[in-house]
């Protein structure tokens, strides 16, 4: 205020001496700003927890939202997954179009769903040779979601012509998370899986119609062209798929050459012949591995993947499918790891009368055995991976302590789940190193 009164006074006492020189005023301060209280604001929302997914994660998109309701007919979508560990490749995320469809037998009945899946271009995933095909294994039954990849490592170790690699993922389906599956090629004549020369519809005589052709002994007897044998062995064509009169003749009479020469091993007849027609060491690889989990579908019924080549002998090219294995099944004693199943089994009941299939089967065992005993290692390894997605799949599917078609048994844990697992496996091998060592 008194600034501003010298101003008023310099004013008025140059108006009155009629000063003529101009008086310089020096401008005003600008009043400061009043400042206005700040108004509320709302809090901003926390971010959602990320959570570190340590497994890839696939999350599938059907068109339109479209639901998977049937084996037989595609649903058109796209698929999207996601490594960002890069524990499988070098490619964080793959993208492509596709269509999906249902599969398996008993498992479709499950709530939670096995899918196939059909790209619309070849491609790889995971590093694994570029294909259409691949498969979502649900492993709803096995609560540890690891028996099948377990058994893969046994196939790996035996040293089967082909082992399907199964890498654990989390699944999304139209944005539901629908739990852990098993990631993996489907089982078809291609580069990096059956690899076999399928025989031509041309071909049919001499060297030309002996391969090559994929088969699948399989009870269900759901494919194209089945048949049985003389001895009721239920054989289905994976490829072709449908075989030409002559080539169907040529395999049926192969099929049922075998078994004859099997049964002549029991009458003690011949003990060579069957070696003429079958890979022995193709059978014995089957064999330790499907005793090993004592397979309920290992007797030669189901599940059973054999390729004959032009000119060569059959053979056991992979085995599949041991979600209900390795102490998992409340069929008789299937539960406990004692006991013999395999070998009682059909063919290989036979083969056991033969001394020196016997002896192979010995060295063989005492050959891979130091690897056999280091399962638990593996598996241990994969539970680790898991890091919590068990977790969040029984979150989703609340069935630990609850029965699921076929448990022995139902604990109340993941943990239980998988020591079971493991006591069950450990007392296996430890009876049949001792048993096969003394027939």
């Amino acid at each position: 205020m008194k600034r501003y009164l010298l101003i008023f006074l310099l004013c008025i006492l140059g108006l009155v001496t009629g000063c003529d020189e101009t008086i310089y005023i020096p401008p005003a301060l600008e009043e400061p700003p009043v400042e206005k209280p700040e108004e509320p604001q709302e809090p901003e929302p926390e971010p959602e927890p990320v959570i570190p997914y340590s497994i890839p994660v696939v999350k599938i998109t059907t068109e339109d939202g479209a639901k998977i309701e049937s084996k037989e007919n595609y649903v058109k979508g796209t698929i999207r997954i996601e490594d960002p560990s890069k524990h499988f490749s070098d490619v964080d995320v793959f993208e492509a179009s596709m269509r999906i469809r249902g599969r398996g037998n008993s498992t479709w009945g499950m709530p939670k769903k096995p899918y196939r899946i059909k790209l619309d271009e070849n491609a790889s995933i995971f590093g694994l040779a570029p294909e259409k095909d691949w498969v979502l294994l649900a492993n709803y039954s096995d609560k540890t979601l690891l028996r099948n990849s377990v058994a893969m490592e046994l196939s790996r170790i035996c040293g089967m012509k082909w082992t399907p690699t199964l890498i654990s993922v989390e699944v999304y389906l139209n944005d539901e998370y629908i739990g852990v599956y098993s990631f993996t090629e489907h089982k078809e004549v291609a580069e990096g899986r059956v690899e076999i020369d399928v025989i031509g519809e041309n071909d049919n005589g001499g060297e030309a119609l002996t391969g090559g052709y994929y088969l699948e002994i399989e009870e269900a007897m759901d494919e194209t062209t089945c048949f049985k044998s003389r001895f009721d062995t239920p054989v289905m064509f994976q490829e072709p798929e449908v075989p030409t009169p002559q080539q169907l003749a040529y395999v049926k009479d192969l099929i049922d050459r075998f078994e004859l020469a099997v049964e002549d091993i029991q009458n003690k007849r011949d003990y060579i012949r069957y070696r003429e027609l079958f890979d022995v060491p193709s059978l014995i690889n089957y064999y330790i591995i499907k005793e090993i989990a004592k397979d309920p579908d290992g007797n030669i019924r189901k599940s059973t993947f054999i390729t004959k080549e032009k000119s060569r002998k059959m053979e056991m090219y992979h085995v599949w499918d041991f979600d209900i294995t390795m102490g998992n099944c409340n069929y008789t004693n299937f539960e406990k790891p004692e006991g013999w199943q395999i070998k009682g089994a059909k063919w290989y009941n036979k083969m056991f009368q033969d001394p020196s299939f016997v002896k192979e089967v010995q060295d063989r065992w005492n050959e891979l055995y130091p690897q056999i005993k280091e399962i638990p290692e593996f598996l241990a390894q994969q539970i680790e991976l898991l890091d919590g997605a068990q977790d969040r799949n029984f979150e989703r599917w609340d069935i630990l302590g609850i029965y699921v078609w076929p448990n022995a048994v139902w604990l109340g844990s993941y943990e239980a789940e998988v020591e079971f697992f493991l006591d069950f496996y450990n007392r296996r091998i430890e009876w049949l190193d001792k048993n096969i060592n003394a027939l």
